[in-house]
């Protein structure tokens, strides 16, 4: 039986994953999109948790125009499965 190996996270990675966090997108999202499991996704946010601010929901029913292009290429990120 092949070992499993750990494949170290780059900064971009990094960068992507907290970005979409932030978000709002859930963990089980985030780890389709960047290729990981989910578990991965839990213990590398929890690594990196003293470096990360807390989510900030809107309290605005409506998304600024920025918001609404980065909601908008999260949504097609996560569609196509990338």
């Amino acid at each position: 039986m092949e070992k499993k190996t750990y494949k170290k996270w780059s900064k971009s990675e990094e960068k992507r994953m907290v970005t979409m966090w932030k978000n709002g997108l859930p963990v089980k999202e985030l780890s389709k999109a960047l290729g990981r499991t989910s578990s991965s996704v839990n213990n590398r946010l929890a690594k990196i948790n003293s470096q990360v601010e807390p989510r900030v929901f809107l309290d605005k029913e409506t998304p600024e125009p920025e918001e609404k292009g980065l909601f908008a290429r999260l949504l097609n990120l996560w569609r196509s499965g990338k």
